[in-house]
């Protein structure tokens, strides 16, 4: 009996071990081995473009008035202040812990952080910020055409809701 109570006790703190959540300092160095903050600040441009791209859309071809670009470019300032303010390693690590902590073991985190010690993690590590950029410039060609369908289907339904109410009898009171 004895025996087995060991055995338990040991098997139960293998998979404890196994199952341990990794430190913020574990996590705190794997971010600044991944370079991190630098994709951070990759995105920043990125999202800043998105704006302009909406006030671009917003503006429909037309060229604004003095008084209007005077209104955009306090928007764009704003924005870009805004942007600047939120993408920040110090205002996102908190999260990063957090996200890192219920989704990694402290397995995951040694295995990844040996990872990116290899020359395949470093190459990827330096073309992560290519690849997001890559990915957020060709969005817009996926994402039109989608928000383009996704409306044509909503004023279809609209239609044939109008067309089926038409079509019945007025409810009895």
């Amino acid at each position: 009996m004895k025996r087995i109570l060991v055995t338990l006790a040991l098997s139960s703190a293998t998979l404890f071990a196994q199952a341990a959540a990794p430190s913020s300092q574990a996590i705190e160095n794997l971010l600044a081995l991944t370079r991190a903050e630098k994709l951070l600040d990759s995105m920043k441009p990125q999202v800043s473009q998105m704006v302009k791209a909406q006030i671009d859309k917003a503006q429909k071809g037309r060229k604004p008035t003095s008084d209007e670009q005077k209104i955009l470019d306090e928007y764009s300032t704003k924005a870009a202040e805004i942007i600047g303010d939120a993408l920040t390693m110090e205002r996102l690590k908190p999260m990063y812990i957090q996200l890192y902590t219920q989704y990694f073991t402290a397995e995951d985190v040694e295995g990844l952080t040996a990872f990116y010690k290899t020359p395949a993690g470093q190459s990827l590590i330096t073309k992560m910020p290519l690849l997001v950029q890559g990915l957020m410039a060709a969005m817009p060609s996926i994402m039109t055409p989608m928000v383009q369908q996704i409306e044509a289907a909503a004023q279809k339904m609209e239609k044939d809701l109008e067309a089926l109410h038409t079509q019945m009898p007025e409810p009895k009171s």
